[in-house]
């Protein structure tokens, strides 16, 4: 009797065979992109497919396998790694992350290093290199608490971070609730001024194309230029929302996320870098009172710690956070939650905004000219960098950075000394603390009000048009000025 095959009732990971893969010059990067995210190949053929046309493409697993290889991004049991394999790179990571922990370290393996290893094979090689430091933290543990969120870009919440404040430091976030995606993170010499925060929200949202539905923070006047902004810029898009502010002031512990935001940074980025800067102050290297030291410290300290800032919040955004059944928010990589919300039941309620109207937030908020946007006064960037440049422009690390800023500061020692340097400095730093009043007359948002209004937007040439939602992540970022070398060698 012939046999009948039994009918697919799932879908098939070869499919796709017949139709024709995806020019490789534009699948590849995507295939690299998924590996790197840690997908499986039938993971990787499948969000791979949503950057290209389904109707006309087609890739299967064993192409997957097959340009993976060609690429040289081999699998874990491909790989055999051992502990001779992430011995070099366990001495470079533990000695800029203090605290890391054997999940993270799979992560930054396969991200910066290209290397696939398991989580047991660097679990078992951290009990054996650093038992004491295991067992510590596994008594680490997070405190509970519940959010609730529509979906992506529903909220758009903020957090300033005071505790670098003895080293002339500030910090500022602003993070996506819902997939939990760090939408900025920034270090600067201030963290109250309500255009340099606005600015950052512009900057944000311009990567994306788009803005929240609200924004949210604790009390307090330095969110009030992101609260009045955001609530002019929506009352304009549509009309139906005015008397209302757009913005959700939190009562006591409520703004939570960028809280959890920050116990995870202090936990997993800060420690070295803190006992670093406490090394200098202790030592005698650094005031923060003394103007020129002020100064040069951070010419030298914001830009370096800005890009490893950026480095970690990269690996924040792309890795997957631990399955907790407790969990109401979706499971999963969040910049993968942000640009595909449909694959977790979810919507993406960020609204279209046009880079003519980014533009006028821009001039009209919080213009470039203004002295918070300067890193330094200029006439001390001139001569910073004249000095620099004599020193031979030295990488910065965390085994230089005192050695070049006692070389940078020598070169300002032995000079003319200038006598509009303190005057400039105490000028520049004028506008740290400068305030907002918040908008009168509005209702405040409370949890459970209606977040979407009528839908109408008002075009800059006064025409009204439907309100544009988007799940589209735009990859643009802009250029900043440079002013040291830095290098991820930290021997």
């Amino acid at each position: 009797m012939p046999r009948t095959r039994k009918p697919i009732t799932g879908p098939s990971r070869r499919g796709g065979r017949h139709k024709p893969i995806p020019p490789k010059d534009q699948l590849n990067p995507w295939i690299a992109y998924y590996w790197h995210l840690g997908f499986s190949d039938p993971k990787i053929a499948d969000h791979a497919l949503d950057h290209f046309d389904r109707n006309n493409h087609g890739l299967s697993q064993k192409t997957v396998q097959r340009i993976r290889k060609e690429m040289g991004l081999k699998g874990t049991i491909q790989q055999a790694a051992t502990f001779e394999t992430i011995t070099e790179i366990y001495k470079i990571l533990r000695a800029r992350f203090p605290t890391m922990g054997a999940r993270r370290m799979v992560t930054v393996i396969r991200q910066d290093y290209s290397i696939r290893v398991s989580e047991k094979l660097v679990n078992d090689f951290l009990r054996a290199v650093e038992p004491e430091a295991v067992a510590e933290r596994k008594r680490c543990r997070f405190k509970r608490r519940r959010f609730w969120s529509a979906g992506v870009m529903e909220y758009l919440s903020i957090d300033q971070h005071d505790k670098w404040g003895r080293f002339g430091l500030w910090l500022h976030i602003g993070l996506d609730p819902f997939p939990g995606r760090i939408a900025w993170l920034k270090v600067w010499w201030c963290n109250r001024n309500p255009r340099l925060l606005i600015h950052f929200y512009i900057e944000a949202a311009r990567r994306v194309g788009g803005i929240p539905l609200l924004t949210m923070s604790d009390r307090g006047r330095e969110n009030n230029g992101i609260a009045n902004m955001h609530t002019v810029i929506r009352h304009r898009l549509d009309p139906s929302l005015r008397g209302t502010l757009q913005h959700r002031f939190c009562v006591r512990t409520t703004n939570i996320k960028p809280e959890a935001g920050w116990s995870q940074f202090r936990a997993q980025w800060a420690p070295g870098f803190e006992d670093l800067f406490d090394y200098g102050i202790n030592g005698g290297l650094y005031s923060p009172s003394d103007p020129l030291e002020n100064l040069v410290f951070r010419w030298l300290a914001i830009p370096w710690l800005q890009t490893e800032i950026d480095n970690w919040v990269r690996l924040y955004n792309s890795s997957t956070r631990r399955a907790n059944k407790n969990k109401i928010l979706p499971h999963g990589v969040p910049n993968l939650i942000h640009a595909k919300p449909e694959r977790f039941n979810s919507k993406n309620f960020q609204i279209m905004i046009s880079s003519e109207i980014f533009d006028e937030l821009q001039q009209e908020w919080a213009p470039l000219d203004d002295p918070v946007f300067q890193l330094t006064p200029a006439s001390f960037h001139v001569q910073a960098d004249a000095h620099y440049t004599s020193l031979g422009r030295p990488a910065i690390s965390k085994g230089t950075f005192w050695d070049v800023y006692a070389d940078l500061l020598g070169c300002f020692r032995a000079g003319p000394v200038d006598q509009t340097l303190e005057q400039d400095f105490n000028l520049a730093n004028l506008g740290a603390d400068w305030d907002m009043e918040l908008i009168e007359g509005l209702k405040e948002v409370r949890a459970g009000d209606e977040a979407v209004g009528d839908g109408v937007v008002l075009g800059l040439d006064g025409s009204y048009d439907e309100a544009e939602f988007t799940d589209s992540d735009g990859e643009n970022s802009e250029l900043e000025d440079n002013y040291a070398d830095f290098t991820d060698n930290e021997e």
